[in-house]
């Protein structure tokens, strides 16, 4: 019999077995946790591409949500109007603040005198006015003709305004002011003719210039005062320039 036998025969039963047996357990163990850690792994990996591809659905579907939105047929009447209404006010908004309004200019007092006096029905009712003013008598009504006139264009000249002078004062005062160039007269103007002979200072008539009986000329024009010389109405022509034998001729207006 060789040595090698002879060593096993040697050996304990019992211990040959339980060697044998401790071995094959420990290798069944360690193939039973491999395999389990391989179904772990390939669970893991089977959920993550689940979470994955649950990530790329929700991305898609906000994508395509987006998109629907701003697409006009998606929107509300109602937002698609106001968006229509605002490009048209953005269009012309900017044409309206690059073309400011053109500021309204006041109209001069001479000018609202003018057009005034030049309504038939006002003249009438200023002079009835006037008259009742002069106790009901049309001599030396003219200056309470002309506050009246004044009064009735928003200049506040006194009511017992009674003389030329105290008209012109009142005028003066209230920063009119004076003009000796007949070239410069313009409808609606207050003028004033030369001074009386025996008061330096105070002219002797007063009216309201309305316009050149013939143009470029400065011998007669239409004005409203009231020397009626017989007629009902306050507008008549007048000497401006020249003296006549009853008449004084023109020294200067009053402009506001």
């Amino acid at each position: 019999m060789k040595k090698e036998n002879k060593d096993i025969l040697k050996t304990p039963i019992s211990k040959i077995e339980y060697n044998g047996t401790s071995k094959v357990k420990d290798d069944g163990e360690s193939e039973k946790y491999t395999n389990e850690m391989y179904k772990l792994a390939d669970k893991n990996q089977s959920m993550h591409k689940k979470v994955g591809f649950s990530l790329g659905l929700i991305v898609v579907a906000v994508l395509v949500l987006s998109i629907l939105i701003n697409t006009p047929l998606m929107k509300p009447k109602s937002y698609v109007a106001t968006q229509k209404a605002d490009t048209k006010t953005a269009i012309v908004n900017p044409t309206t603040e690059t073309k400011p309004a053109k500021p309204v200019e006041p109209v001069e007092t001479q000018a609202k005198i003018y057009e005034y006096l030049n309504i038939e029905a006002n003249r009438t009712s200023i002079l009835a006015k006037s008259v009742a003013l002069n106790k009901g008598s049309q001599k030396g009504v003219t200056v309470y003709l002309l506050s009246e006139i004044l009064r009735s264009n928003d200049v506040a000249i006194p009511a017992n305004t009674s003389s030329v002078d105290e008209l012109m004062k009142n005028l003066i005062s209230m920063g009119w002011k004076k003009n000796t160039d007949l070239s410069k007269l313009e409808k609606g103007d207050i003028c004033f003719t030369t001074d009386m002979p025996d008061k330096a200072g105070v002219p002797s008539h007063t009216y309201v210039f309305m316009d050149w009986v013939t143009p470029g000329k400065t011998d007669y024009g239409n004005i409203c005062d009231g020397q009626l010389d017989g007629t009902a109405d306050i507008l008549h022509k007048r000497n401006i320039s020249v003296t006549t034998t009853q008449k004084d001729k023109f020294s200067f207006f009053l402009r506001k």
